[in-house]
């Protein structure tokens, strides 16, 4: 059974991304309502942080996609599958992503709500409650950007000079990888922050061009990222530039390795200049 409505006349207000929006308004309220008292952190198995407020937003996120979408699926972070597998449609959620920027009070954290249709990104909504920026996206819809209650549509940018293609890594980037990078992408370099949500929000925007993860992630740090960008004219593969797939055989949500995620002008040169790393990424 399929809780998608008929086709509205605008796909701006379809209720997948209405619930989604109104959805992570909330959690990200709620997050910065408990970043001004002290957290309660702990360690999960693989020792990174999670913190009072990351169970909070889940909670608030998944007690209102089930309420909204009872035959949809979903998987968060914190809280697994709830749902068939091979569901036509499923939401997948970090209720925060970038846990650690939070916990330092710094910026670099976004809660993302993403729904795969048949495996493939569909729809997604990032919010940067700290910066107060809204990104939303649904297939065929194009990307909305919201701040200080003015939206509008916005697209990647049209640079294809490599000298003014602006470029940004995830945290962590072996330095000596970065050095020949660097070397090799001359135009500016934007410092790194938390949150692969909030990269990908970069790119939309315009603030940069080029994004390089040298790590794999989960699929719930890429499904609503992916099709921001997808619809903002962007364009994110793995290095070897096959697409993203989000298979669940495997049972461990995680996509299999590093990710360029560019305005699509200059992919496949870029790609060629990551395989020719030294040290190489992958």
């Amino acid at each position: 059974m399929s809780d998608e409505p008929s086709r509205p006349s605008s796909l701006d207000s379809h209720p997948f991304l209405k619930v989604a929006r109104e959805l992570a308004l909330e959690a990200g309220r709620r997050i910065m309502t408990l970043g001004k008292s002290p957290l309660v952190r702990e360690r999960k198995p693989d020792h990174s942080i999670v913190t009072n407020a990351d169970h909070e937003a889940d909670r608030i996120l998944r007690q209102g996609l089930r309420k909204a979408f009872p035959h949809h699926a979903i998987l968060t972070e914190e809280s697994g599958l709830e749902g068939p597998i091979d569901a036509e449609y499923m939401w997948v959620v970090d209720p925060l992503d970038g846990t650690r920027a939070f916990a330092k009070g710094v910026m670099g954290y976004s809660v993302l709500v993403g729904l795969l249709r048949e495996g493939m990104p569909f729809a997604g909504v990032v919010y940067d409650p700290l910066e107060g920026h809204l990104l939303d996206a649904i297939q065929g819809g194009g990307t909305f950007h919201t701040f200080q209650n003015i939206r509008k549509q916005i697209h990647v940018s049209s640079r294809q000079d490599l000298e003014h293609m602006a470029a940004i890594t995830s945290t962590g980037f072996p330095k000596s990888a970065e050095a020949d990078l660097q070397h090799r992408l001359p135009g500016p370099w934007i410092p790194a922050v938390n949150s692969f949500g909030v990269k990908v929000g970069y790119l939309a925007r315009q603030i940069v061009d080029i994004y390089v993860n040298h790590h794999s992630v989960h699929y719930w740090d890429t499904c609503a990222p992916q099709i921001i960008l997808e619809e903002a004219g962007g364009l994110i593969t793995f290095l070897d530039g096959t697409p993203l797939k989000y298979s669940f055989g495997a049972g461990d949500y995680q996509n299999r390795g590093p990710t360029l995620a560019t305005n699509g002008s200059r992919h496949q040169d870029i790609l060629e200049i990551l395989r020719s790393l030294k040290p190489p990424l992958a």
